[in-house]
């Protein structure tokens, strides 16, 4: 068992606020005894409410917290996590969703026997922000009695607390004026699980102590007081952190913002800090992690890089067979594919890597699954194509389906052929189709949107939201098809004082590609407002290449020195290994970026023709015939470099123009199997209408060379 367990469950009124303790059932310990270990029991505080609306209209049916992430809910992992740091009373704090959150827990494994700890749920339906929570619990006297770890819900991580709370308390005795211990993991700009909202800078002297701290917010320019550079010989300015929205807190914490009752969030906390330091001497501290594995599902893009990350063992041991629930075992197999029990695979169908599937699923024949999770209870289709796609529990998606970068959420059905383009989010119970195509970044929900009050905050949001059907109310048919069922969902801002606080949320959902313009004329704007002020800080660099780039651009490198200077191909094999280990490439990016540089590599000195590209593409394929060998050795991997062909020609005319001859070429090499060839020529593209066209261009050039295969291989039998 990868963490401990939980006890008895019992109920109790305090005053307006609910508490609900699942406490441990161990007796015989005298009064003295109990005050003696209480300072010594370590607590944390859970914050189940995001107090805002980045996961509507999804948040107004069910609290983020109970989300599954890799099938397994939110709450879960913090639980674990913090269990596993030996935390021996937990407080669940929430507003909205309060009897959904109680419920899961009185049901699931944290309400079991054995266990060394005690979650208490506090509610209370008044609270409009975390502050508000935290000034909740300084109304029951004696609840956190000590040092107690601050966290929202919605984290995941496998760090260990213990030497963090330890150092924290060492320093407490040592200075009194130390009220909180941040918690930030190292992450370079532009990792993956950076938050583009919550970019910050953060100056600390050589112990720690936090100096300065200020949200960047797309800004290039950061102002730094004059009087730090007087009162410190030396400084750190950071801006490779990201926040885990975990801290250790003293008890003065919650004094503190008893006493500002404009401390809303942690950010308005540190900033009262540090402001009022010379005043009252507070102090923040700063503790940073290297390998251990902490982030917050604060967004659609976090949900999606967190749950890879789950998948691909970054946060080992918090994998999906250690956090399955209600003893859903996976079994793991190569390329990251977990399969629980009762799992039916059709005829011909393909799951490439980081793909997860629940229990009592079916996935019919000539499906081709990557990167996906499908949850329990689902019925997938023939021919159905899944990429990047989150499948909740009991979702039907029936034959010639296409699904990218998308959540589908419980009991939500897709007709047949029908697409479901990047960044859409099918809310509970919506049904779409048939032969549909929903646009990019489309919301739909079965809750009509005037229905809820002007679009509110998760805490605001009712528990049980009127019914979504009724007759002044029709579903959108347009949008979800003559048989769907759903209302399409405009995200609003509540007013003009979210403005600074909340970014567009079409720029927040999966897949979509967040435009640069808009940024770069409001930084050419900001710094022209800038110039005429001064500043104390120069501009900060631009954040480097994301690592596919930088990966892409050393396989480029290799390959070029490997073919000019005549390099063993064992040792061209060992340098992209090496990078993509460096880089954290997939085996998928990792073949695609492989075959997309031995593509432009004859162009490097100016476009070839058709004639003598044919001739450098096939001395390139001969050189490299071993590295070949290597990477394309399965059908996905096959597939997956006929895919890169296919684009290629798109853009290269010249590509285009040989792309039979191309094909035939690595089929005789043995790079690629004929199976793999027919497979592609026969797998409807169910993409947009333009890469349609493309596609029926590509097979109509490559049919006189699928036609000799099949006639060969009709010959072939004939002769046995």
């Amino acid at each position: 068992m990868l963490f401990g367990h939980v006890r008895n469950c019992a109920t109790l009124q305090l005053g307006e606020v609910e508490v609900s303790t699942i406490m441990s059932s161990k007796k015989g310990k005298g009064k003295n005894d109990e005050i003696l270990e209480q300072e010594d029991i370590l607590q944390a505080l859970v914050i189940t409410d995001s107090f805002n609306r980045k996961f509507a209209p999804l948040s107004i049916e069910k609290p983020r917290v109970l989300l599954p992430l890799v099938n397994t809910p939110l709450i879960d992992y913090t639980l674990e996590f913090l269990i596993s740091s030996g935390v021996q009373e937990i407080f669940v704090f929430c507003c909205a969703h309060a009897e959904q959150i109680k419920n899961h827990i009185n049901s699931s494994k944290w309400n079991q026997s054995s266990s060394p700890c005690t979650v208490t749920v506090i509610v209370s339906d008044t609270c409009t922000s975390m502050g508000d929570a935290i000034r909740e619990m300084e109304s029951k006297k004696g609840v956190l009695r000590s040092h107690f770890i601050l966290v929202n819900g919605d984290v995941v991580s496998n760090m260990q607390l213990k030497a963090v709370v330890e150092s924290h308390k060492k320093r407490c005795q040592e200075d009194k004026s130390t009220v909180m211990t941040l918690i930030h993991k190292r992450a370079k700009p532009g990792h993956r699980t950076r938050n583009k909202e919550e970019e910050f800078l953060i100056v600390t002297e050589k112990l720690g102590r936090v100096l300065n701290f200020q949200k960047i917010k797309g800004k290039k320019k950061l102002k730094l007081p004059v009087n730090l550079f007087q009162e410190h010989s030396a400084m750190t300015v950071r801006h490779d952190l990201i926040d885990t929205h975990i801290c250790v807190c003293s008890p003065r914490v919650i004094e503190l913002f008893v006493d500002n009752f404009d401390y809303k969030s942690k950010e308005d906390f540190i900033r009262g800090i540090l402001i009022n330091e010379e005043i009252e001497g507070n102090k923040l501290f700063l503790n940073v992690i290297e390998n251990e594995y902490a982030a917050r599902v604060s967004s659609l893009p976090l949900y999606d890089s967190i749950s890879k990350d789950v998948i691909n063992r970054w946060a080992f041991p918090v994998v999906p067979e250690n956090m399955a629930v209600n003893g859903e075992g996976y079994s793991l197999r190569r390329h990251n594919q977990y399969l629980a029990k009762d799992v039916t695979l059709g005829r011909d169908c393909i799951l490439e890597e980081d793909v997860v599937v629940g229990s009592d699923t079916w996935i019919g024949d000539g499906t081709v699954i990557s990167h996906s999770v499908i949850g329990k209870g689902c019925r997938i289709g023939k021919n159905v194509r899944l990429e990047n796609a989150y499948l909740w529990e009991n979702v039907t998606v029936e034959d010639d389906c296409s699904v990218s970068f998308s959540i589908l959420c419980d009991s939500v059905s897709v007709a047949s052929g029908s697409t479901i383009e990047n960044g859409c989010l099918l809310s509970f119970g919506v049904k779409v189709g048939p032969a549909v195509s929903i646009p990019p970044g489309t919301l739909i929900t079965r809750i009509y949107q005037s229905q809820v009050s002007q679009l509110s905050d998760d805490f605001a949001e009712p528990e049980t939201p009127t019914s979504p059907v009724n007759d002044e109310a029709p579903f959108d048919h347009s949008v979800v098809g003559k048989e769907g069922e759903g209302h399409v969902w405009v995200q609003s801002r509540s007013s003009e004082d979210d403005e600074d606080e909340e970014e567009d949320l079409t720029q927040q959902l999966l897949g979509l590609n967040i435009s640069q313009e808009s940024f770069n004329e409001d930084d050419e704007e900001e710094s022209e407002e800038d110039s005429d002020e001064g500043s104390d800080l120069s501009p900060c660099p631009s954040p480097p290449p994301d690592d596919t780039a930088l990966f892409y651009s050393e396989v480029q490198e290799s390959i070029q020195r490997t073919v000019e200077e005549n390099v063993k191909v064992d040792n061209l094999i060992l340098e992209i290994n090496s990078s993509k280990h460096a880089y954290n490439i997939s085996i998928k990016e990792l073949n695609q970026l492989v075959m997309k540089a031995v593509l432009e590599l004859p162009h490097n000195n100016g476009l070839l023709q058709p004639t003598p590209l044919l001739q450098a593409m096939r001395k390139l394929v001969k050189k490299l015939s071993p590295m070949f060998q290597n990477y394309f050795k399965n059908a996905e991997s096959q597939l997956d470099c006929l895919t890169v062909i296919e684009q290629h020609c798109t853009t290269n005319s010249s590509t285009y123009s040989i792309l039979p001859n191309l094909v035939m070429l690595l089929y005789e090499e043995d790079i690629i199997a004929e199976d793999v060839i027919l497979h592609w020529f026969k797998s409807p593209c169910r993409l947009d209408d333009e890469t349609k066209r493309n596609h029926e261009k590509v097979l109509k050039l490559v049919t006189p060379f699928v036609t000799w295969l099949q006639e060969a291989d009709e010959e072939s039998d004939e002769e046995d």
